[in-house]
């Protein structure tokens, strides 16, 4: 009974909200988020689209309350100024911490920050503008708007946001091989605590961003945990905080990374193949120098499932902000970016000694001094000119050379197996007989020296016995 007492808990809010009234906001979304937990005959019957589906001209408050953003709120790069407690920055630190901060800010994120204020004022906007918002330079600026802001490009209502408890045990929910899988992925997420963190705080923070994930895979039992769902999860914790960020991440999970927390990663294996189906478009001569170097595009695979979290854990600034723009963009916007950063580094490429080891080894690293607003700009641009489903065959195509050429090096690696085999028994075979014939002689001159011995033992004592 306590077992059970304690599934309510984690998969209910704590407090009651039977007896409040819900909006049309909060049935929507309260609906969607947990349209999976439905059975097929439901889920088949219902009519609403996924979150990514909607059209730019659906109203962006859903209720017709706008949000409003803290006068406190300014321009400078909050998350990487204020102290943090448990290693997640809190609301009221952030305030706090921009009232007593006198740095300089830029004009345009003042600008910026401004242009936000206006347009979320504004009850009949569009979430397409609010996508926009977030997509164009500097984002959303900062993370106090980001708490405010995130939630509504993901159709959350507040009702979500009800504290959560159970979360202590949460891991018992979850397979033990995947618990402990995450347990060593989140003791190698130091990179997103901050360096003044103390020993307590880091521990705190492990223990929330284990807590986040454990929670949201318990209550969707069909997604699979992968490595670098750990750097989404922390860069949700640290703007979001615990409790919100359990609805935000869950939110994110369903809707853009689902496919990735599939059982096996052949969808996002073909997937990768707009890059190459974009550069045959944009730059053909480098698509060449990849397919003469034998290089498939999977070295964009950890860009693409943590969204350059884990590449730019350290600068939270730009991530935060990349992180805005993909929560406004479809789901393969990542690939877009991936391609026009490859193309950006042209030359760089080139210049590489053309093997697939130092070509991959250029393109696993990114440089910190990318342009990306500008390149920002571009993939969208990209986009455009070239929807995914203009491309789709294309890519197909690229997959199914794919399979054919690992088939081709599965079947050279087996046949070098065999060979190293039949050579390994052709030495035992031809080593054999030397042994043998080694062993004859010896044998044949012990035999030879014995006799000589005996025969020279008795011819001394002969001649003894004759003197």
């Amino acid at each position: 009974m306590e077992a059970e007492n304690e599934e309510v808990a984690l998969m209910q809010p704590a407090t009651d909200t039977s007896a409040r009234p819900s909006t049309p906001t909060e049935n929507y979304n309260h609906n969607k988020i947990r349209r999976r937990n439905v059975s097929e005959a439901n889920a088949d019957g219902d009519d609403r689209v996924p979150l990514v589906s909607l059209p730019n001209s659906t109203k962006a408050w859903h209720n017709g309350v706008t949000p409003r953003i803290p006068e406190t709120a300014v321009t400078a790069d909050t998350s990487a100024m204020s102290k943090q407690r448990n290693g997640v920055l809190t609301c009221e630190e952030d305030r706090e911490s921009n009232d007593n901060d006198t740095t300089d800010v830029p004009m345009n994120s003042e600008m910026k920050l401004s242009i936000i204020r206006g347009s979320i004022a504004n009850p009949n906007l569009t979430l397409g503008e609010l996508r926009l918002l977030g997509c164009s330079s500097e984002g959303f600026v900062n993370d106090d708007v980001r708490r405010i802001l995130w939630p509504k490009l993901l159709r959350l209502a507040q009702l979500e946001f009800a504290p959560v408890n159970g979360l202590e045990t949460v891991h018992t929910h979850i397979p033990n091989e995947v618990y402990q899988q995450i347990l060593k992925d989140v003791a190698r997420s130091g990179s997103h605590i901050s360096e003044t963190a103390t020993e307590k705080e880091t521990e705190s923070f492990q223990e929330q961003l284990t807590q986040l994930m454990c929670w949201v895979l318990h209550r969707h039992s069909q997604l699979n945990y992968y490595q670098g769902y750990n750097d989404v999860a922390a860069t949700v914790l640290l703007v979001m905080g615990l409790q919100t960020g359990l609805y935000v991440l869950e939110s994110i999970s369903l809707e853009f990374l689902e496919r990735f927390m599939e059982k096996t990663m052949e969808k996002v294996n073909q997937e990768l193949f707009y890059i190459f189906a974009l550069l045959e478009r944009v730059h053909p001569l480098l698509l060449e120098h990849l397919e003469n170097v034998e290089l498939f595009p999977h070295f964009a695979l950890a860009e693409y499932t943590t969204w350059y979290a884990h590449k730019y854990a350290e600068n939270r600034k730009l991530l935060h902000r990349l992180f805005d723009y993909f929560l406004g963009s479809p789901p393969l916007m990542p690939l877009y970016l991936s391609t026009v950063i490859v193309a950006h580094r042209a030359i760089e490429i080139f210049n590489t000694t053309p093997d697939m080891g130092h070509t991959h080894k250029v393109l696993c690293t990114l440089p910190d001094d990318l342009p990306f607003e500008t390149l920002l700009v571009e993939a969208r641009n990209l986009y455009r000119q070239y929807p995914p489903e203009s491309i789709s065959n294309d890519v197909r195509d690229y997959d199914h050379k794919r399979k054919i050429k690992e088939q081709e090096w599965k079947a050279k690696a087996e046949a070098s197996r065999q060979e190293r085999e039949r050579q390994r028994k052709l030495r035992i075979v031809q080593s054999t007989p030397r042994i043998f014939y080694r062993r004859r002689n010896y044998k044949t001159i012990t035999i030879t020296m014995t006799i000589l011995a005996v025969g020279i033992y008795a011819f001394i004592k002969c001649s003894s016995v004759l003197n």
